[in-house]
């Protein structure tokens, strides 16, 4: 198995550590996604549980493709110029690799005790 880490958004190969991507400049670099969701409102409630933590995590949206994009979960999101968002966007939460089992637990944690408010 090839443990090279990777660009999650161009895939490119990456030396340990080594962040933004030399390739395409994504911050995302050095990061692994923890959550994906169909909604920015879950995916957002996830990136405020694990920053009240501490935690450094990164909301973003995918496209098309499936390449992350990052944006900022406290402002408006329109990427179709003011039409809805299609259906195919996925939201999902990206934290630096060495917060993602701690962010991991967290998560699983909240789940176990508050099943209703996060799913």
């Amino acid at each position: 198995m090839d443990d090279t880490a990777r660009c999650p958004s161009c895939d490119a190969a990456l030396a340990p550590g080594e962040t933004p991507c030399p390739s395409c400049g994504s911050l995302l670099a050095g990061s692994r996604k923890i959550v994906v969701e169909p909604l920015r409102q879950e995916a957002a409630l996830a990136h405020a549980l694990l920053e009240s933590a501490g935690l450094h995590p990164v909301l973003t949206y995918h496209d098309e493709s499936g390449v992350p994009h990052p944006i900022e979960p406290d402002e408006p999101f329109q990427r179709a110029g003011g039409l809805m968002v299609p259906l195919a966007t996925a939201f999902a939460v990206f934290v630096p690799e060495d917060e993602a089992e701690e962010s991991l637990r967290i998560l699983e944690d909240v789940r176990r005790f508050e099943p209703e408010t996060y799913v």
